[in-house]
């Protein structure tokens, strides 16, 4: 029995015994009453003679640091926000069909003198421990002759991957169930460790050279802030197939801690796998361009797109963004999974993916999100994730609490508790964990990429069914964005304005786009308008496109640039004709 066959959970303490402060254990105040002996009971009562009260809480920490969740922070007897982060994802890591062990010759070794410098068995007052606490202040291993990738850390080199012979079917929910005991137990009978290990590591011409002070074993957003280590990580776990190209048993490259005022992982083209997360023709067709096949619906809808990916995340399925007031930002749109404000994060494009990822391939939203415990809080088609006025699909999240039954096909709400919005709450999904397995779905798993790439062209669907009225001489023009604007050029500026200000596109008190197309209609000599929109040709779409770029690039400059992408590829650029636009249904 561990943890005195409490249910802990958040708000659990272990009380002050010097100021008369009794725990709190498995939810209930005062528990110690029934479950210890009377001379327990006494340090209550003031008995000099009264055994120490049991610390249950700081005990469950301890052993979480001790099993490699030191996200918990500092052992203090406190169930707060961070130790119920530990808890949910040891239930995560525990689920896993393989996790990390440490190797036989490294358990209980030899570790540490008094200044926590690694030492061989000799007379100095050292650590008998295998603790991941431990073992990961003993810094990186010396450099392995002939190596071509450079050192490992100490704690990464004392690890293997094993089966987990005691999976937890439990729920993911923060909170210390028998299920979630026993996992533990385990797990601290048989030196097991959690298999996603994260570190900081200085790079040499691609090398790793030195491992960062206080740079492994990194979990939180803001556990490892300076930034000029690059964050990379030791999967020991087989939860995303690595493709045969990549070596699992190697380091592989996440990102780098981004400053600013809120901070965070961030990754770039430099931290991305190429090609498995090009947000290439073959990644999102399913084939390479065709020379002989460039003008099909989705060619048309790839480039156009495509332009717009650039400006975002480079064109990159792992490339995100958890370090700015978004939470955390990602695919060829970068949704973002809330946005900051007045204290508290609000709705985010990023949750309107997740709920029609959900709706496309629930087996690929468990997979990233769902077996992690992590659901919208509205479904595909919930009329409130839709914003009419913005044309956007947003929402937030819930997590799973200790109700939720994994066999039933579907849940009830009291199944879930809503992520508080606070940024204490929040940041839970800007912990490294967190972006790997979103940057890992972008770079594994082809149904995730083709649904983002399916929730923009439902974006460019919605965009150009919007109306827009203007003057043609004396005539009054009803028509939509869709009938105005067909070039594959012009309705990616649209796209690309809209991502950056929906506002400005769509919304009728702040739109920008008629008065671009009434300049354009007054303002062009030697050129008719007439006013059937139908009959405008090349002449008018150039005019339109350029002045359209003209606005947009004012806004953001970056449409300037990822305009063009495309040129000097097999696809080539986005297409400047009349028509020429088709959107792939």
């Amino acid at each position: 029995m561990i943890y005195g066959d409490f249910d802990l959970r958040r708000g659990d303490h272990d009380g002050k015994p010097a100021q008369n402060t009794p725990p709190r254990w498995g939810g209930n105040d005062n528990p110690v009453l029934t479950v210890v002996n009377a001379e327990t009971a006494a340090a209550f009562l003031g008995s000099s003679a009264a055994l120490a009260v049991p610390e249950h809480v700081r005990k469950l920490q301890e052993d979480l640091v001790t099993l490699g969740f030191s996200v918990v922070g500092k052992p203090d007897g406190g169930f707060g926000i961070r130790t119920g982060w530990a808890v949910r994802e040891f239930q995560i890591y525990a689920s896993m069909n393989r996790v990390a062990c440490v190797r036989p010759e490294k358990q209980g070794q030899l570790l540490l003198d008094q200044a926590g410098v690694p030492v061989k068995i000799n007379n100095l007052d050292v650590y008998f421990d295998s603790s991941a606490a431990i073992v990961a202040k003993a810094g990186k291993t010396p450099a392995v002759s002939g190596s071509t990738t450079g050192p490992a850390s100490y704690y990464v080199d004392s690890l293997q991957s094993v089966a987990n012979a005691s999976k937890y079917n439990g729920p993911i929910s923060g909170v210390v169930n028998e299920q979630t005991r026993i996992a533990i137990e385990h797990w601290l009978d048989n030196d097991y460790r959690c298999p996603v290990v994260f570190e900081a590591w200085a790079m040499s011409q691609g090398v790793r050279s030195n491992l960062a002070p206080s740079g492994c074993n990194v979990w939180a957003h803001d556990s490892f802030t300076p930034g000029a280590p690059r964050i990379l990580v030791r999967d020991f776990s087989d939860y995303f197939e690595f493709p045969a190209e990549r070596t699992q048993v190697d380091y592989q490259s996440v990102g780098y801690y981004q400053s600013g005022s809120f901070g965070g992982p961030n990754a770039t083209k430099a931290h991305s796998w190429s090609p498995e997360a090009d947000m290439s023709v073959k990644n999102v067709t399913g084939v390479a361009a065709n020379s002989s096949q460039l003008n099909t619906p989705a060619l048309s809808t790839y480039r156009t797109i495509r332009v717009v990916a650039e400006a975002e995340c480079f064109g990159r399925f792992d490339v995100l963004n958890a370090w700015d007031n978004a939470l955390i930002s990602a695919g060829p749109c970068h949704w973002t999974m809330g946005l900051f404000n007045n204290g508290k994060y609000g709705k985010g494009e990023f949750v309107g993916f997740i709920a029609y990822l959900k709706h496309k391939s629930n087996e690929t939203f468990n997979k990233v999100f769902g077996n992690f415990g992590l659901y919208p809080i509205y479904d595909w088609g919930d009329s409130r994730l839709y914003a009419d006025d913005l044309k956007t699909y947003s929402g937030w999240v819930k997590l799973t609490n200790d109700t939720f039954a994994q066999a039933q096909p579907s849940h009830a709400d009291t199944e879930f508790d809503e992520l508080l919005k606070t940024k204490e709450e929040a940041h839970y999904l800007k912990t490294w964990h967190w972006f790997y397995r979103m940057g890992m779905a972008g770079r594994t798993l082809q149904e995730y990429k083709t649904t983002m790439w399916s929730m923009a062209k439902v974006r460019i669907a919605d965009i150009l069914k919007k109306e827009i009225t203007f003057h043609v001489g004396a005539a009054t023009v009803t028509s939509t964005l869709g009938k105005v604007f067909t070039s594959e050029k012009s309705v990616a500026i649209l796209l690309r304005w809209h991502v950056y200000r929906p506002s400005h596109v769509v919304n009728d008190d702040y739109e920008k786009i008629t008065p671009i197309v009434q300049q354009a209609v007054n303002g062009t000599a030697g050129v008719n308008w007439p006013p059937a929109v139908a009959s405008w040709g090349d002449a008018h779409e150039a005019v339109l496109t350029e002045k359209l770029l003209s606005a947009a690039a004012a806004i953001n400059s970056t449409i300037t640039t990822s305009i063009v992408f495309g040129a000097t590829q097999p696809q080539g650029s986005v297409r400047t004709g009349r028509n020429t636009f088709v959107l792939e249904v």
